[in-house]
């Protein structure tokens, strides 16, 4: 147990959230001058009541009990633990109609607390009251000093934690002098001591409560222990910032980042410029108390090297600091590679259902070349006669092949800008074959010249084959499939709409999933890649279904800024 003497001194904020040391009870006579201190001692005293589960009792005007709220917000306490005081208003039981009045505060709850609670040394109860009166005439002084002199006897049978504030610009130093010899502990806005004038023996502290304390501030100390231990092995990296300043960072954080000297650098250092302004949206909704969704970002190492993680960031209190964030950071270098190898599979496994189309797409243009050819050998035509025919069956084939080549390609991350129509337009050419071979017949329409957007040419190409294939294939016994692409403000609208037999209502919401398909030996990832394809482009998909009648998808992509 600390001993307090008069050489002893502490900061209030120490003192009032460590009084489990003064298990004898505390009668503390508090001296201010400066509102927003006297706020946070206040908030300081309530918390460490909260925290310890004491009954806490708040006398003071009304105008100052938004600020203490506040200010233990700030501390980090909810809600259901600020309902847990008793606010009762000086004004109600120091102070009536121009005179001390000083009212009993067991009266002033109206039966909020049981009454035996007062009276029973196992249950602990803090009180905080600020005495909003002058003390200029002698016998308000002597009145006051009756009610502090049972009040300091009351603490000592009970052992109960009682602040006693004055404003110090009223009293006088004899009135600091005679208050003072009835409290044993002494505070400012600045400091807390033993004092001075106090002539009666500070009681020892009873075993049984200081065991209580004692082993209540040894189980808050193991669980803080535990905590830290949590979050120094998460296989996350946790960052905790205050005013954008890295205060912590685990091992993990240590280990994504590859440098031990983070503690201190600004969160900004670490975040790729490109990436920064996201962040500073993400930011303000978190303050906002809105619910943030973990969002794909980079980081850099200081040797340069980014590194793609999945943020999750939220408030938090750190060793009493406010304005705290801590932000969580997964790898996501591994799943990102899975994804583009998934990508790749899908592109095989499209070519591979398309060869026996394509083939016979081909093979009608080379009978007729080697028929042609053939003919001309004989001499029963001349080369120059069949030359345009043979051109035209040529570049047919070229023209397929061509489109065949990009699904076996490794993915590329070029970005560049592109005219979605162009690319339509070769989607269009490729799978006419498929849609022949299956009695479908595909129209496309472009409204604008201008559909002009910053995209991955071989990723969207796959998105908008995967809707094609998909829609050719719901229709079993032949149909229609309509592609349009227009604008629409600073959005480029694509639609794909088939007249097929529509998605049940009941794995409409499944639709998407990793791993789930109605089709005999499908895989499911066709839909997942097409949905992550389209948000990497700060796109948007969507699809609207009636069963029997038809499905038509919707892709919005940001138009490309001129």
């Amino acid at each position: 147990m600390a001993v307090y003497t008069p050489q002893t001194r502490y900061h209030p904020e120490i003192a009032l959230t460590n009084l489990s040391d003064l298990t004898c009870g505390a009668h503390i006579m508090y001296i201010t001058s400066n509102e927003e201190k006297y706020i946070t001692n206040a908030a300081s005293f309530i918390k460490t009541g909260l925290l310890l589960e004491q009954i806490v009792i708040l006398v003071d005007q009304k105008k100052i009990w938004p600020l203490i709220i506040k200010k233990l917000e700030e501390f980090g306490l909810f809600n259901e633990q600020i309902d847990r005081i008793h606010f009762i208003d000086s004004e109600e039981v120091y102070y009536r109609n121009g005179e001390l009045y000083l009212g009993s505060i067991l009266e002033a709850t109206n039966g909020s607390i049981n009454s035996d609670y007062f009276f029973n040394k196992d249950i602990t109860i803090r009180y905080w009251g600020k005495i909003p009166v002058l003390l200029k005439q002698e016998e308000i002084m002597d009145k006051l000093l009756q009610h502090e002199d049972k009040v300091d006897k009351y603490i000592r049978t009970y052992q109960n934690y009682t602040v006693c504030a004055y404003n110090g610009t009223e009293l006088s130093a004899s009135n600091y002098f005679d208050l003072a010899k009835h409290h044993p502990y002494v505070m400012t806005d600045t400091e807390f001591t033993l004092s001075n004038g106090y002539e009666k023996e500070i009681l020892s502290p009873p075993l049984v409560r200081n065991g209580k304390y004692e082993e209540t501030i040894a189980n808050l100390q193991l669980a803080q222990t535990y905590y830290s231990r949590l979050v120094e092995d998460m296989l996350d990296a946790v960052f905790i910032t205050s005013n954008n300043i890295i205060m912590y960072a685990n091992k993990a954080a240590v280990k994504l980042l590859d440098t031990e000297d983070l503690v201190g650098k600004s969160a900004y250092e670490i975040m790729e410029p490109d990436f920064l302004e996201k962040f500073l949206e993400k930011k303000e909704l978190i303050w906002q108390e809105e619910i943030v969704t973990p969002y794909e970002m980079e980081l850099i190492t200081p040797n340069g090297k980014v590194v793609e993680v999945e943020l999750l960031a939220y408030p938090f209190l750190f060793e009493d600091l406010s304005s705290t964030i801590i932000i969580i950071a997964r790898d996501i270098s591994v799943r990102k590679e899975n994804q583009q190898l998934q990508i790749k599979n899908e592109k095989l496994g499209i070519a591979g259902q398309l060869a026996a189309s394509i083939a016979h797409e081909i093979r009608n243009p080379l009978t007729a070349i080697k028929g042609f050819l053939k003919l001309a050998y004989q001499g029963a035509m001349k080369l120059k006669d069949i030359y345009p025919i043979l051109d035209i069956e040529i570049n047919r084939i070229e023209t397929i092949a061509s489109e065949l080549m990009f699904l076996g390609k490794p993915a590329k991350s070029e970005i560049k800008e592109i005219n979605i129509g162009k690319i339509l337009l070769d989607v269009y050419t490729l799978m006419q074959s498929q849609a022949n071979l299956d009695n479908v017949v595909i129209n496309l329409d472009t409204y604008d010249n201008d559909l002009h957007a910053l995209c991955n040419v071989d990723q969207m190409k796959q998105v908008f084959i995967n809707l094609v294939k998909n829609a050719i294939e719901a229709m079993e016994n032949g149909g229609i499939i309509n592609m349009e692409a227009k604008l629409d403000g600073k959005w480029i609208v694509v639609t794909i709409n088939d007249n097929g037999k529509g998605i049940p209502g009941d794995i409409k919401n499944k639709l998407g999933e990793p791993f789930y398909t109605t089709k005999e030996k499908g895989t499911g990832l066709g839909l997942v890649i097409c949905y992550n394809i389209i948000a990497e482009h700060k796109g948007e998909i969507d699809f609207i279904s009636e069963d029997g009648v038809g499905t038509t998808f919707t892709i919005r992509l940001p138009l490309a800024n001129k």
